[in-house]
């Protein structure tokens, strides 16, 4: 489970580096970011980024509970808070895009 993981540790690392920089102002990251749409910018980034640093923080949670054991619950577990952290933050990527970005799209 050392395989599974480096690549939660590495996702992680990239979700953290990105999360960091939209937190920080830079909207242009946001693929379907358009300047004219959006009315609050800073607590549109504010809120993207907290979004992915929770996707981020649950791929490093499953990637550390995956070191624990080779057995099958502890793999299902370690998959299971992944899986769940995940789809966390993209119904919330979606309630801040259509919130503070003017729609879904």
């Amino acid at each position: 489970m050392i395989v599974w993981y480096v690549m939660m540790f590495v996702a992680a690392a990239v979700f953290a580096v990105f999360a960091t920089l939209i937190t920080k102002g830079n909207a242009s990251l946001i693929n379907c970011y358009r300047e004219e749409r959006v009315k609050d910018k800073a607590t549109y980034c504010k809120k993207f980024g907290q979004s992915l640093f929770i996707m981020a923080a649950t791929m490093l949670i499953s990637g550390v509970i995956s070191l624990f054991s080779d057995a099958e619950t502890v793999i299902l577990i370690a998959l299971g808070v992944l899986i769940a952290g995940v789809l966390i933050g993209i119904v919330r990527l979606f309630h801040v895009q259509k919130k503070y970005g003017g729609g879904i799209f």
